[in-house]
């Protein structure tokens, strides 16, 4: 377990639609990474993670700069941001100001990152068909919601049914939820906010990315269709990803399935 990093997950060994397995150490999902110890960057170093792309804001990048392994190559989200909040947990527990929880309004926020994200969608596509030689890994803040979109696609792309890209999702509420609860309990006890006021805040509810994978099939007919259509990916590159990056070995452990690097 790494101790600056919540919710870093290997994307690898889920069961594809065709009986392939997705490759491991290729593709990782992840929270931030600005407060990796030296123990944890000697860790993340040994994954060999050739591109890692950020898809914070500017404000959150400049407020909590990545700590990367040397000789990475780093792309940074340019479309612009929805324009929300963009203040940490602590600061809306301090100010009283946390958002009610809200998981159709929610929704619409992922469907948005479906059009809002398509340039750095594209792209982490692209490169992901390189994965096998230059492990990618991309995250936002906490590696739920920017990064859970990103995820979706890439599994879907690959053929994993929609079932078990929301159990991949909701992995987030095991890992990262109870930590961050930790990480914020003096803040709560401070100003008196109680956990079940902060945590539904910080899981990844399953009807949320439910909604948002139904208006892609509905909207696109597809992943395939989506990353062409809308994402403006050339039409190999569908089965280009998937050449890359299923393997038709069925003794992979199915233990390593959505693994967090340290444990």
């Amino acid at each position: 377990m790494l101790e600056g990093n919540l919710n870093l997950r290997d994307l690898g060994g889920y069961m594809s639609g065709d009986g392939r397995r997705v490759r491991s150490g290729c593709l990782f999902r992840s929270d931030e990474l600005h407060a990796l110890t030296d123990a944890d960057l000697e860790i993340v170093t040994s994954l060999g993670i050739g591109v890692v792309f950020d898809l914070r804001n500017p404000m959150e990048r400049a407020a909590r700069p990545n700590r990367l392994p040397v000789d990475v190559e780093l792309l940074e989200r340019t479309s612009p941001s929805a324009g929300g909040d963009g203040r940490t947990t602590e600061e809306q527990i301090a100010l009283g100001e946390l958002p009610i929880r809200d998981d159709e309004l929610f929704a619409t926020v992922y469907v948005d990152l479906l059009d809002r994200l398509a340039p750095e969608l594209r792209m982490i596509v692209e490169r992901a068909v390189d994965a096998p030689v230059r492990p990618l890994l991309f995250h936002c803040a906490a590696g739920k919601d920017r990064t859970g979109v990103v995820a979706a696609v890439l599994l879907g792309l690959l053929g994993v049914p929609d079932d078990v890209i929301l159990d991949d999702y909701e992995l987030t509420t095991t890992y990262y939820t109870p930590r961050r609860m930790k990480a914020l309990a003096a803040a709560m006890a401070e100003h008196g906010v109680a956990d079940e006021r902060v945590r539904p805040l910080l899981e990844a509810r399953r009807p949320v990315l439910a909604a948002t994978l139904r208006h892609l099939h509905e909207r696109w007919d597809g992943f395939d269709s989506y990353a062409t259509e809308h994402l403006g990916v050339s039409r190999e590159v569908p089965d280009g990803l998937r050449a890359a990056l299923l393997v038709a070995d069925r003794s992979l452990d199915e233990a390593a399935v959505g693994a967090r690097p340290g444990e």
